[in-house]
């Protein structure tokens, strides 16, 4: 009987683990994960955190007795920790009992997925609080919930930091948001960023930028300040919701090569360059398809489809045949919601489009999020890039109080598929008084730039 080996249970393993053995019900899949979940909303960790979700069970997709009756075998509290690619071995250990272990495989998915590193200062280890995966959220809601805990640091002000630092505010903690970078949010140009930012302190969080945490002070186990280079913070918690960095130990080990992203390099069927090694998700790079960058994207949509993809592949060879499913590549589509304010981003940044030696044009307005007329006609600030000379469209900003990731689907329609702006401006897209004006804010972006570039029809 052939026999798959994932290591990692979540997004990308899963998804490839269930399409295999649908497709080859004799296949033997059998799956490795070292946390206690699979298949877990990663993104739904801060509304658990928060309090607005009552069990870590109601983030799980689908419980292990559930791919068990499937007749997928998973180990959790099991770590991969050596591999023989020419063996075809990967040594395990399970992290309850320390019992080792060899699994064998006729083909291995690396889902190894992806977490933060924090920097080694003083009290990080006793008192930081890394929130990447359903344990740690876990672990940091029991904190809150049972020490007094009325102030808190959050590092990292990205999408995950972001989010964490508003549900503080929510349960009545003053949260004070730390980040080195001049800018929250450094997926979007500085100029975007800056709405979020002045939402944020609107809301309530403290908000101190270009500014490093040097040291976590406690006091019999419990944390009491955070010291930083330009000051102190009361704090009883510290929260690390710092971007993650795959993890690669286990494909290091087998002689995988890693690109200039820091992910893993696989080709469009999602083969490593081992043999017999394939790898999806978060510590995979993927191809911008607006500039054909090398890029690390993080996000559950794309760990979901590549896992879809390895899965399609890895049937038709267990099953003796070649594979032909394509993983197209990325134009780095995002969108989460921050108090109150949806943000949403697709295709290139400028420091993008500089980095590619892309020629283009940008523009930056402000619109309505619904007809100027209904009672609350809410506002988007929109960003534009088109390419030029020909004015294909490179990418798309919103921040704003409505319809923005309706809007940014679009956009990244237009952006994957080489749509113009000549074009776009004259799509038929939806409208009502609810959700927008007659001519649809990222149409209106698409006139702005027409004219910008000197392109016909003007309208």
């Amino acid at each position: 009987m052939p026999r798959l080996l994932i290591v990692g249970g979540d997004a990308a393993g899963m998804s490839a683990a269930t399409h295999v053995k649908r497709a080859c019900p004799d296949v033997d899949v059998v799956v490795v994960e070292r946390g206690s979940y699979t298949s877990y909303a990663m993104c739904g960790i801060p509304y658990y955190v928060a309090g607005e979700v009552d069990e870590p069970a109601q983030l799980v997709a689908k419980a292990p007795e559930e791919f068990a009756s499937m007749g997928i075998t998973v180990h959790l509290r099991t770590e991969a920790v050596d591999v023989d690619p020419e063996g075809r071995m990967v040594g395990v250990i399970g992290l309850d009992d320390g019992e080792e272990r060899s699994e064998p495989y006729d083909q291995l998915l690396l889902a190894t997925g992806a977490h933060p590193v924090p920097q080694p200062i003083p009290g990080m280890a006793e008192y930081g609080n890394v929130v990447h995966t359903l344990d740690e959220g876990e672990r940091l809601r029991r904190h809150l919930d049972t020490v007094a805990t009325k102030q808190a640091v959050v590092v990292g002000a990205g999408y995950i930091g972001m989010e964490i630092a508003e549900s503080l505010v929510r349960r009545g903690i003053k949260a004070t948001l730390l980040d080195r970078s001049p800018q929250v949010m450094r997926s979007l140009d500085p100029d975007m960023a800056a709405h979020v930012e002045r939402a944020l302190i609107e809301f309530g969080v403290d908000v101190r930028l270009d500014e490093r945490m040097t040291e976590i002070r406690g006091t019999d186990g419990v944390c009491t300040e955070v010291v930083t280079d330009k000051g102190t913070f009361e704090a009883q918690a510290v929260i690390m919701g710092l971007g993650g960095k795959p993890n690669l130990e286990l494909a290091e080990k087998a002689g995988c090569e890693i690109g200039p992203s820091g992910g893993l390099v696989v080709d469009p069927q999602m083969r490593t360059t081992v043999a017999g090694v394939w790898a999806a998700g978060d510590c995979v790079e993927s191809v911008d398809v607006v500039a054909g960058l090398r890029r690390n994207v993080q996000l559950g949509t794309h760990a979901n489809k590549q896992g879809k993809i390895a899965g399609y592949n890895l049937a038709a060879v267990l099953s003796g045949n070649q594979p032909s499913a394509a993983f197209p590549g990325v134009v780095g589509t995002a969108v989460t919601k921050v108090c109150n304010w949806q943000i949403a981003r697709t295709g290139l940044l400028e420091s993008d489009a500089l980095e590619a030696g892309v020629e283009y044009e940008v523009v930056s307005f402000e619109g309505n999020a619904r007809a100027g007329y209904m009672d609350d006609p809410g506002r988007v600030y929109v960003k534009m890039m088109a390419g030029r000379p020909t004015g294909r469209v490179l990418g798309a900003q919103m921040v704003g109080t409505g319809n923005v990731a309706k809007r940014i689907d679009v956009a990244a329609t237009w952006c994957h598929l080489g749509v113009t702006v000549q074009e776009a401006q004259l799509l038929d897209l939806s409208y009502a008084p609810p959700f927008g004006g007659v001519w649809d804010l990222l149409q209106v972006g698409a006139r702005k730039l027409v004219a910008k570039l000197g392109l016909q029809p003007l309208l």
